[in-house]
């Protein structure tokens, strides 16, 4: 993982989002489909404790059929993240 301080031009999905209905449009669908995917051993108690801290969430934990049960979060910048806890083979 790399993080960096942004160049001056960058614009955040959030701010973005103020002047394009393109991304206003893509905000609107809860699904994860370039955000950050992190495997959490308790899926139901992070949610929780994001749910707690008032966090912005975009779904409840749920089950997949592929095995893992996830819940979905934007943060303040309007980046997705998945929060995933596998199910599969007994696994945690």
């Amino acid at each position: 993982m790399f993080l960096a301080a942004p160049t001056p031009e960058y614009r955040s999905p959030r701010h973005v989002a103020e002047t394009s209905e393109d991304v206003r449009r893509y905000r609107a669908v809860p699904y994860v489909i370039d955000g950050v995917h992190v495997v959490v051993s308790d899926v139901d108690a992070h949610f929780r404790r994001a749910k707690e801290a008032g966090a912005t969430l975009l779904s409840e934990p749920e089950d997949q059929s592929y095995g893992e049960r996830i819940y979905r979060a934007e943060d303040l910048e309007g980046h997705r993240w998945m929060f995933a806890q596998s199910t599969a083979s007994g696994e945690s």
